[in-house]
């Protein structure tokens, strides 16, 4: 149960926010990944397994839910199709600390600022525009593969 909780941490830090995918509904799906064991009935599941009750609630509480939300959105980053880059010229950077937020002129990526965020030791440059790659995903939800800040020069 440790480990689920931990691989899910791992991937919210990491995966979850390459993924554009609305907020609410990964919660939801999580949520829901988490009860699915629980309708099974206990007899052939939790009670086969050595496990109480409360055990096999915790169990899928702590270790399938995070596990099985873990594994479906590396899946869908790792399998993309196709990449399309854009360039997106940057209205506004906002430093917090080590972390870059940028907003776009064309408000690219409006409502995912997770997906916009990067670590500014990540590179040398913050730039005036921002090279993205997007792709669809294994499961259909699109993915940020690649961002890369780059100055525009005037021309």
């Amino acid at each position: 149960m440790g480990l689920g909780v931990f691989i899910a941490l791992l991937s919210g830090l990491t995966v979850l926010p390459w993924t554009l995918i609305d907020p609410m509904l990964i919660v939801r799906f999580f949520v829901g990944l988490c009860f699915m064991g629980n309708l099974l009935p206990y007899a052939h599941s939790g009670l086969r397994l050595g496990m109480e009750r409360l055990e096999w609630f915790l169990f899928n509480l702590l270790a399938i839910g995070p596990i099985g939300t873990s594994v479906l959105l590396w899946l869908n980053f790792i399998g993309h199709g196709p990449v399309s880059v854009t360039d997106h010229l940057v209205k506004d950077v906002i430093i917090e600390g080590t972390m870059l937020t940028y907003t776009f002129k064309d408000d690219f990526l409006n409502d995912h600022p997770l997906a916009r965020a990067t670590y500014r030791d990540w590179y040398p440059i913050v730039g005036n525009a921002v090279e993205v790659s997007v792709a669809e995903g294994l499961l259909g939800v699109p993915v940020v593969v690649r961002k890369e800040p780059h100055v525009l020069g005037s021309r």
